[in-house]
């Protein structure tokens, strides 16, 4: 065997296909283990996730694409597996098939037979199948597919090694020609016999399928056979890596799946292999009287019902309890309610744990790090110093010339409070936002959803959803990212990686941005409902969900792309792992701190800079006009938004400590009427996302629609804010908002 070609010289590549929620996640932790790597396939908002293994010397890269029903380019998730296929080329495939939905995984099983490339088959939760009373033949089930297929049970790592065993011999059959065949370049690797629908089979059983080569070739109803192999003689002219093979090609063509024709070829179809492949569909279609993808879709079922009814036999006909659960769950009369309480639960778990873990980080950065920083630069002791400068003055001069004194003071040690600006309220206050938004909302959001994915309650969460929510445009699945949204944007937007197309990524992550998150609630209620009352409060959340409705109406009309109704099998109801939750919350978070971490810094140094260069001033200046004039708000204002982009509730907090300074109050009713603190809170709530936010937006879609989502949310809070203060004006022509925004802009302006 020559040195490039040994399998135990090199780092084999193994991809696990198969479709959602059977157990491929926890297969790929049972092998990666916490070292993986989660990235976007290229181009895409699809995740793919990569880690490293390794059998005796041979060292194994595990790539877990995302789940789909079948191989083609319909939808994102099969077009980012059929790419990662054709462009890596991998040197075994493991398919991770249902055991309790046998019949719907074997359909993209039937597809991957079609490859030239080595494939494994994980027959996975066959415990829970045994339960529900299947009983499944895998010998059998291995000799008529023509491949090894190995029972495991993922959750409790059964047999999970056994397969990346037996995928690494089947390479190392392939490449040291152990089968005793040569490589049929058209058919795929090994030798290849037929078997179709209805035939009758005799297994020999107990002997490997690896061994033998006896790798199935697939075949169909004679009419679409005719047509295939037809299609097939005029692909066989094209060569395309060896791994798509011309069968696979010609099953695309005919069903319309050029998208997939074309990825593979790597260009359009000529105009004469074009005119052939729709001279196909077209006699195909004329003689059955269906359009020819449903004919491909019915025969793959068909054949991979045949199979089933060949290996399974069911051998308890009472309702199970994942039947009786279904009926209580899946029941609109008890399934809202229960749904209801359920939903409550998380936000409870979100808003009210995270807030409390969040309480946690924040005092213990106020009351030891940030203290630990002052002191190692230095800055405890000019801190020290300006008090007793400011003590002094006030002795002298009164209460309102130390207030203008103590910056001076400060002046006196510029290295140490230069430090102290970019040290403690640049650097650390970014990773104290980070962490305060990570650990408590991110962490917790993401155990949640671990845990009703791995209970295999999502699915039915969508589908309670799914018929009230498409009334505006959305998807059933749209649900979870929406309730969470009101703890935290961040992780709900990372979790629209649920929905299947572009389009409804697109609008639940605009309608996320615009909900009130934990930060904009304590706002809303730290402002409007503590100082105008609860009705202002009220008021402000039904405005911002009226806008979230109306928007998403129209949004679903005018965005271009389509919204695939929705097509989701039910998955059994498991106990979840508590090493695959973790997993899963670790793997999660950590993603979130590698894009959002350097953002927040970033921005948290930027209003540093505000500090040092003393621009607080002239920005109250330059936005005087329009804040008045527009919004009917006093420009003082203006500041917090800017340090409201950090983290929306330092919006309220940077309006005390301005006030402070600029008026000499600390209390906002003094300045500000109840009408003018309600208008501020629904601009605070509606305008530009968060720092983390917008780096979460330019990650999981791309940075050009972080931007203009960006821009339509302080348009939105713009016309809103302003449409409802003339709307008041209007009603009120005598409403002293205007005088009293006057007054305070002559006095926050002349203040020295």
């Amino acid at each position: 065997m020559s040195r490039e070609k040994a399998p135990g010289r090199r780092t084999l590549k193994v991809f696990l296909v198969g479709a959602p929620n059977v157990g491929k996640s926890v297969f790929f932790n049972r092998l990666a283990g916490v070292n993986a790597i989660v990235s976007n396939y290229p181009g895409t908002t699809v995740e793919v996730m990569r880690g490293l293994a390794s059998i005796d010397v041979v060292r194994v890269e595990v790539v877990d694409l995302p789940g789909t029903y079948s191989l083609g380019c319909l939808s994102e998730d099969q077009e980012v597996a059929v790419k990662a296929i054709i462009e890596e080329k991998p040197d075994v495939v493991v398919n991770v098939v249902d055991a309790t939905r046998l019949e719907q995984s074997l359909i993209l099983t039937l597809q991957l037979l079609e490859l030239n490339v080595p494939l494994v088959v994980a027959l996975n939760q066959v415990d829970f199948a045994k339960k529900k009373g299947f009983s499944i033949n895998h010998e059998a089930l291995s000799e008529l597919l023509g491949v090894p297929v190995i029972p495991t049970v993922a959750t409790k790592g059964i047999n999970v090694r056994d397969v990346l065993e037996v995928a690494v011999k089947a390479v190392e059959a392939k490449v040291e020609g152990e089968v005793g065949v040569q490589l049929d370049r058209r058919h795929g690797y090994g030798r290849r016999r037929g078997f179709r629908h209805g035939q009758s089979m005799k297994w020999s059983l107990g002997v490997s399928p690896l061994e033998q080569g006896r790798r199935r070739k697939v075949e169909y109803s004679p009419l679409v056979e005719g047509r295939l192999r037809r299609l097939e003689r005029a692909f066989s002219g094209y060569s395309v890596g060896g791994v798509v093979t011309p069968r696979i090609l010609a099953e695309w063509a005919l069903e319309g799946d050029l998208k997939a024709v074309e990825a593979a070829l790597g260009g359009k179809l000529p105009e004469w292999l074009a005119a052939n492949v729709e001279a196909a569909r077209h006699e195909l279609e004329w003689a059955l009287g269906e359009n020819s993808s449903i004919v491909m879709s019915k025969e793959r079922f068909a054949l991979s019902g045949w199979i089933t009814r060949q290996v399974m036999r069911r051998e308890s006909t009472k309702a199970t309890l994942q039947e009786k659960l279904d009926v209580v769950f899946l029941s609109y009369s008890t399934g809202i309610p229960v749904l209801a309480l359920i939903l409550t639960g998380i936000f409870a778990l979100v808003f009210l744990g995270g807030g409390m873990l969040e309480r946690g980080i924040t005092g213990f950065f106020e009351n030891y790090v940030n203290p630990s920083a002052e002191w190692l630069i230095g800055y405890t002791w000019v801190e020290l110093a300006m008090k007793a400068i400011s003590s002094l003055v006030v002795l002298l001069y009164g209460e309102a010339a130390a207030l203008a004194a103590e910056p001076l003071a400060g002046q006196l040690f510029p290295l140490q409070t230069l430090a102290k600006h970019f040290v403690v309220d640049g650097l650390l206050m970014g990773v104290e936002a980070a962490l305060s938004v990570a650990l408590p909302y991110v962490a917790t959001f993401y155990l949640a959803l671990a845990l009703l994915e791995d209970t295999g309650y999502l699915s039915r969460i969508a589908y309670l959803t799914d018929l009230i929510l498409h009334k505006f445009g959305l998807h059933g699945k749209s649900i979870i990212p929406l309730v969470s949204a009101l703890g935290c944007n961040v992780p709900a937007i990372m979790s629209t990686r649920i929905l299947e197309s572009r389009k409804q990524k697109l609008i639940v992550t605009f309608l996320i941005t615009l909900l009130p998150c934990s930060a904009r609630t304590a706002v809303i209620l730290g402002a409007a409902g503590h100082y105008g009352g609860l009705v202002y409060a009220l008021a402000i959340y039904m405005v911002v969900l009226g806008l979230v409705a109306l928007l998403s109406v129209v949004l679903s009309k005018v965005v271009p792309g389509e919204s695939p109704s929705m097509l989701m099998e039910m998955p059994p109801y498991r106990f979840p792992s508590v090493s695959s939750l973790l997993f899963k919350t670790w793997i999660r978070t950590r993603e979130f701190f590698k894009v959002a971490l350097p953002f927040v810094v970033a921005g948290s140094l930027m209003l540093a800079l505000l500090e040092v260069f003393n621009l607080v001033t002239p920005i109250m200046y330059t936005s005087a006009g329009f804040m008045s004039g527009a919004l009917g708000l006093p420009s003082i204002t203006s500041i917090t938004f800017i340090y409201g982009v950090l983290r929306k509730e330092m919006a309220i907090e940077t309006l005390l400590v301005i006030s402070k300074l600029k008026l000499g109050v600390d209390d906002i009713s003094l300045f500000m009427t109840p009408m003018q603190i309600f208008i501020y809170a629904l601009v605070v709530a509606l305008y530009f996302p968060c720092v983390a936010t917008f780096a979460v937006i330019a990650r999981e879609l791309n940075t050009r629609v972080a931007l203009l989502i960006s821009a339509a949310t302080i348009t939105a809070a713009i016309l809103v804010g302003a449409g409802a203060y003339h709307a008041y004006l209007a009603l009120n022509p005598l409403a002293p908002e205007p005088l009293v925004t006057l007054m305070v802009n002559w006095w926050a302006l002349t203040a020295r």
